[in-house]
């Protein structure tokens, strides 16, 4: 049962690899507006926020490709 409540929150559309995206944009930006600048913080949010962002976009082009979800035996 606690699969597969984990497994419908990993799928969910606003599931962890949209709030890693928001996360990693949100805290590079606060890492600049501090004072002293925050140049680790900000390398870490900005590589988070790569790596979101490149799940998004695997996730959405395998949404857009049925084709893709076809199953070769």
């Amino acid at each position: 049962m606690a699969s597969s409540k984990l497994q419908a929150l990993w799928n969910h559309p606003a599931g962890p690899k949209t709030t890693v995206t928001c996360t990693g944009i949100i805290w590079s930006r606060y890492s600049l507006v501090v004072k002293p600048k925050n140049w680790n913080l900000f390398s870490v949010n900005v590589a988070m926020a790569g790596t979101g962002l490149y799940q998004l976009s695997r996730k959405i082009w395998h949404d857009q490709n049925p084709e893709s979800q076809e199953v070769v035996a």
